[in-house]
């Protein structure tokens, strides 16, 4: 018998075979339910103030898929979803180093017409280690290393073709911002990754200097001081002035419109809404409040550094006054929610103790300052006090260093600090002090180190 194939015959046997397969693929993704996935940067590890992302496979009610979310340890943060699929958790404290966190979306419906996710999906994950960031200069040459607390070999960040002047690291720890002389003589603002290699200029700033970048603790601006170039090659620069970029829009402009204000060295609260600088040709500080435009002014002589309270709401300085011993550095507290200035140390001492160094704990109401102990004697130690009591410890005072430059990691656990050996070759090296500790340790030699959490 003979079977004629008529082309209508078999386009009505594909239509039906589709639809079978169709039909069949229906009935297994019904059957699977919905699927989630969770990709983190770094296989299980993760960075201190990880953002989780967690994409479904087709879209869910937000409601009902936060319902079954839940993190081990618990975590504060909060939720946003970046489209119909995708639910993304924010972390408002850091993730705690040495602990392990389940990630887990428990099984349950997940749509108003009853798709559910039949399997509970869950993801270990820990806190990376952190890393120590630091300036290292040898033979014509400056760069940035990285180096761990487990005493792997350092790492070189930046290559030995650039010569870095400053710099600063954010505080994720993902990148820092570094400044260089350029071929018309002025300094750019560059920008390099946690793992190095992928080194640009962030900003070129042609023959200006633009030196001492901040980065605000979101890390979603730059502050830095900006010298204009004069008009001609043999012309000096002009005064140093506070300039913002921000990092999504690229917007780059002058903090104060006024030509006269002039700032160095930027200082961004915790929360990243107020911006102090130093002007030394007014001998004061300046603070910006960028959330209504309020402006702060506070007398100060020293040029030296600013620290901010966790919640933002007080900083602390130094000042010098002129009493009948002499000149007296003086310890001074600002509380911005009082509108009121007091002096904390300095008021009634006998001689100069010459306070400079400064870091307020980011978690407790502790700060480490700097400080000569008697007139004859040119070495800072660090005094680690309670600002309400007026008591602490002295935390580094090894015979013959001189300490300067502390800073606190993201926990307030642990402090590294530039040191110097006051005889001998000039040798700067690199300090860490935690709770317990008799004597501070040494980790290496180098300049300013940063935290990269």
């Amino acid at each position: 018998m003979k079977i004629r194939l008529t082309l209508d015959t078999a386009a009505g046997g594909v239509l039906v075979f589709l639809t079978a397969a169709l039909g069949l693929a229906i009935l297994l993704g019904a059957q699977a339910g919905i699927r989630v996935s969770m990709i983190l940067p770094g296989q299980d590890q993760i960075a201190p103030f990880q953002k989780i992302k967690l994409t479904f496979s087709e879209p869910v009610d937000p409601k009902m898929a936060e319902s079954f979310l839940s993190i081990q340890p618990a975590m504060d943060g909060r939720i946003e979803w970046l489209d119909p699929r995708s639910m993304q958790f924010s972390p408002s404290r850091p993730f705690e180093p040495g602990l392990d966190y389940r990630v887990s979306l428990s099984p349950g419906v997940l749509t108003t017409d009853g798709r559910m996710l039949k399997n509970e999906q869950s993801w270990e994950v820990r806190v990376r280690n952190p890393l120590i960031v630091y300036l290292l200069t040898a033979e014509n040459q400056s760069g940035l290393w990285t180096m761990d607390l487990d005493q792997n070999p350092a790492q070189r960040l930046t290559p030995d073709t650039i010569k870095v002047i400053s710099f600063d690291a954010s505080s994720d720890g993902e990148f820092v911002i570094f400044t260089s002389v350029n071929e018309q003589g002025g300094i750019d603002l560059w920008r390099v990754s946690r793992a190095g290699g992928d080194e640009a200029i962030l900003l070129d700033c042609g023959r200006d200097r633009c030196t001492t970048p901040a980065i605000s603790p979101n890390g979603a601006r730059i502050a830095y001081s900006r010298e204009a170039a004069g008009l001609g090659p043999d012309l000096p620069f002009g005064s140093p002035r506070i300039w913002v970029l921000d990092l999504q829009s690229g917007q780059n402009s002058a903090v104060y419109e006024d030509l006269q204000v002039l700032g160095y060295g930027p200082s961004w609260s915790p929360d990243s809404q107020k911006l102090a600088s130093f002007d030394g040709l007014a001998d004061q500080i300046r603070m910006l409040d960028l959330t209504d435009n309020q402006q702060y002014i506070f007398p100060s002589n020293t040029g030296g550094p600013i620290t901010w309270s966790g919640d933002s709401t007080k900083l602390i300085f130094t000042d010098i006054q002129q009493k009948e011993i002499g000149l007296v550095t003086r310890v001074r507290l600002a509380d911005l929610a009082l509108d009121d200035t007091t002096t904390l140390l300095g008021e009634n001492d006998d001689q100069d103790y010459s306070y400079y160094s400064l870091a307020w704990s980011p978690v407790e109401d502790v700060i480490v300052l700097g400080f000569r102990m008697s007139d004859d004697q040119p070495a800072q130690v660090l005094w680690l006090f309670d600002p309400g009591i007026l008591d602490g410890i002295i935390i580094a005072s090894q015979p013959e260093y001189t300490y300067s430059s502390p800073r606190w990691d993201l926990y307030g656990k642990a402090l590294v600090f530039q040191q110097f050996k006051l005889r001998g070759a000039f040798k700067p090296e690199i300090g860490l002090w935690k709770s317990g500790f008799s004597e501070p340790l040494t980790l290496a030699e180098g300049l300013m180190p940063h935290w990269l959490p």
